[in-house]
């Protein structure tokens, strides 16, 4: 967006409007001339992600009625004469049963809303937990939670107000509130407005309600389309407060405060502190300068030892074959969510493949239907088990204070790297997957610590990756405690990675001079409530689903589709398993041998490795299917021997692997979160540039040590 935006600042007085007001424009901040205005205007300027914002702020009002009050009115007129690109309201998160009635009525007459639930800080004191998502999902516009007064949420603030200015979030039409009695009265002046000719610039229902409000100005409005309207929607009024014995401007007010009930009912919860004795105590472990690291690191730890064992059964699968029980390690793989998945798509994809071809299906509809759109669907849920446990517990890390400690007590060290202590979480999100970890970037206050975290977030292994690490791992060694020391040093190697390449990204491509500061109140310690940490795992897997889970349904169909056809047509899924040289008439083939060159860089000249890193690409997991598919071996280790794999070469392939460019999914949500495709582009050329100078080191090294 090239052109300046216009956004209106309104809320209720003493919600710390100005506060925010000042936070975002600074020293631009002037008195502005507004015709016919007489009560102050302040206007000021700010910039973000390079788009120009003028920002003005409204008089502090409780209502837009605009029929006693000067503030109201002046308010009400600036919102349908200017009709900004965006009304940020604010609202008061400790009181948000009498706050919210503003953004309401502002909703009322524009969808283009954001609304700013401030002194989230002060609610988290008192623990006073909301959950914004669910407000924002009933709403239809963004909800940000924020504390003006600490620029807490800023940046996440500004996003939302991009968002809703560019078309990309919020509302496609106002807001309709049911108001009980009153709404055959609306409907009745609402026609009489629209048969009029009605062309204000607010909504003629808004206007029909605020006739029934007995509102002048409107009413003004509406006598110059027709006296008779004006004269008929005056009829109406009276007729409305006879028959419903209460004024219809009080009716009106009641309706607005049940719909802010049934809004918060459920989504505002106050839990209890932990005694202060515990506190205390718990501070002096986690806040410790030299303990408070090693905590935070072992509760992370912790964390994803717990998410992958149910999930994949690794590490407790390695540690049981390392204790010489096998077949209890098997059963874990099974009884893991991931191996149950696994077993039911399987099955599902067996039985509609038989009713298929049963009912005369052709054999390419069959192929596509279980092969394409079942393995597809199987693939996004695959990922949903481990991103649902790992929202729940980091939302119940996060609900206790615990989470926000680590970021303290992890700051100090991520400032050698331009990254602050906010950053732990996306980074910890990203061993579940990338997709939500680049979500999680929205929580940083700082523009260029978000770019930053989202541009290296895809270096950290995900799911996917760990699968097909554990698989490579087969091809460098066959014991199990060699395995747990490769899967250790790819881990560690990320997470340097990680650090280095958000160190370099820093300095050179945003020349930031200084890390980023952290500013936050560390809240006290709470019961965990089994609530809020559902709402937590709740909102932010349906996002991975909405966000995520279409692109990988539709890249696995178009995988599919690569490698069962070709120049000469359809090559049939059972082709492929009896005879796995029909895979070079396909598509697929075609460009795994196109990168063939490249692949003899890193030692790797086998084309069937290079087709494993373009389907890669689509989604991670499918590198371990493409090896099995092409060589026809009946398990990875068996792909990696049939392509006679040397464990030098296994263990070059498992760092391009776990290197090189994310997934399109990964890459989709970078594209929606920095706006701009020449990040995404950066993202992909340091990747692929990595990957192939990680595992050119690692093989020609091995080769001049005599190790191949």
């Amino acid at each position: 967006m090239s052109r300046e935006i216009l956004v209106a600042l309104a809320g209720n007085p003493n919600v710390g409007k100005s506060t925010l007001f000042n936070a975002l424009t600074g020293a631009t901040a002037h008195v502005a001339n507004w015709p016919g205005v007489t009560v102050e205007l302040r206007e000021g300027r700010t910039s973000h992600h390079g788009v120009e914002m003028r920002i003005v702020d409204l008089p502090g009002t409780y209502s837009i009625g605009g029929v006693t009050e000067e503030a109201e009115r002046v308010a009400r007129e600036f919102l349908i004469s200017e009709r900004p690109d965006v009304v940020v309201v604010l609202a008061d998160a400790t009181a948000l049963e009498r706050t919210m009635y503003l953004p309401l009525m502002v909703m009322e007459i524009t969808p283009r809303v954001v609304v700013a639930v401030n002194m989230m800080d002060v609610a988290a004191r008192r623990a006073i937990h909301v959950d914004l998502q669910g407000i924002s999902a009933a709403l239809g516009v963004p909800v940000v939670g924020i504390s003006a007064l600490r620029g807490e949420g800023i940046g996440a603030l500004l996003d939302r107000v991009l968002a809703v200015a560019e078309g990309r979030e919020g509302r496609k039409h106002p807001l309709r509130i049911d108001y009980d009695g009153l709404e055959p009265y609306i409907s009745r002046i609402e026609k009489l407005l629209v048969k009029s000719g009605w062309k204000e610039s607010i909504p003629a229902r808004w206007a029909a309600l605020r006739l029934l409000e007995g509102d002048p100005k409107v009413a003004e409005a509406a006598g110059r389309y027709s006296e008779e309207v004006k004269s008929e929607a005056e009829r109406v009024r009276s007729e409305a407060g006879i028959d419903l014995r209460i004024p219809p401007d009080q009716v009106a007010v009641e309706s607005r405060y049940r719909y802010i009930d049934r809004l918060l009912r459920g989504r505002v919860r106050r839990t209890r502190l932990l005694g202060s004795g515990l506190s205390e105590a718990l501070d002096r472990v986690a806040l410790h300068p030299l303990g408070g690291p090693i905590f935070s690191l072992g509760v992370m730890l912790g964390t994803f030892f717990l998410a992958f064992v149910a999930n994949m059964g690794f590490p407790l699968n390695l540690i049981l074959y390392l204790g010489g029980m096998p077949d209890l390690a098997e059963a874990v793989e099974e009884l893991s969510l991931t191996g149950l998945l696994g077993g039911f798509f399987e099955w599902l994809g067996a039985e509609a493949s038989a009713a298929l071809s049963n009912s005369g299906a052709p054999g390419w509809l069959v192929s596509l239907v279980c092969d394409g759109v079942i393995s597809g669907v199987g693939a996004v849920l695959s990922f949903l088990p481990l991103v649902l446990t790992v929202y729940l517990l980091l939302g119940a890390l996060q609900d206790t204070g615990i989470l926000a400690r680590s970021a303290v007590s992890l700051h100090k060290f991520l400032r050698k790297f331009g990254l602050s202590g906010r950053s732990v979480f996306p980074a910890v999100v990203g061993f579940g997957c990338n997709v939500p970890a680049v979500m999680a970037t929205r929580a940083l206050d700082d523009d260029r610590e978000r770019m930053i975290m989202a541009m290296t977030s895809p270096i950290i292994p995900c799911q996917a990756r760990l699968v097909v690490m554990l698989a490579l791992a087969g091809g460098v060694t066959r014991d199990p405690g060699g395995q747990a020391l490769v899967m250790l040093a790819m881990y560690s190697l990320s997470v340097v990675l990680w650090l280095a390449v958000s160190a370099l990204i820093s300095r050179f491509m945003f020349r930031v001079r200084s890390a980023p500061e952290l500013v936050m109140e560390i809240p006290p310690y709470h019961r965990p409530s089994l609530k809020v940490i559902w709402w937590y795992a709740r909102t932010n897997t349906e996002h991975f689903l909405t966000k995520a889970g279409t692109l990988i349904l539709g890249f696995t169909v178009a995988l599919w589709f690569l490698l069962h056809f070709g120049p000469s047509g359809f090559v049939p899924q059972a082709a492929l398993e009896s005879d796995p040289s029909s895979v070079e008439g396909t598509f697929a083939a075609a460009l795994g041998k196109a990168l063939a060159p490249l692949g003899s860089l890193v030692g790797l000249p086998d084309w069937r490795m290079m087709l494993a890193f373009e389907a890669g690409f689509l989604a991670k997991e499918a590198v371990i299917s493409i090896l099995v598919t092409t060589t026809g071996a009946p398990d990875p280790a068996g792909a990696l021997r049939a392509l006679g794999m040397t464990p030098l070469q296994s263990l070059a392939l498992t760092v391009a692997m776990m290197t090189y460019t994310p997934c399109v999914a990964t890459l989709a949500a970078i594209k929606q979160e920095l706006r701009y495709v020449k990040y995404v582009w950066r993202v992909v050329a340091y990747e692929i540039a990595m990957a192939i100078l990680l595992a050119a080191a690692v093989y020609w090294g091995g080769v001049a040590l005599g190790l191949s």
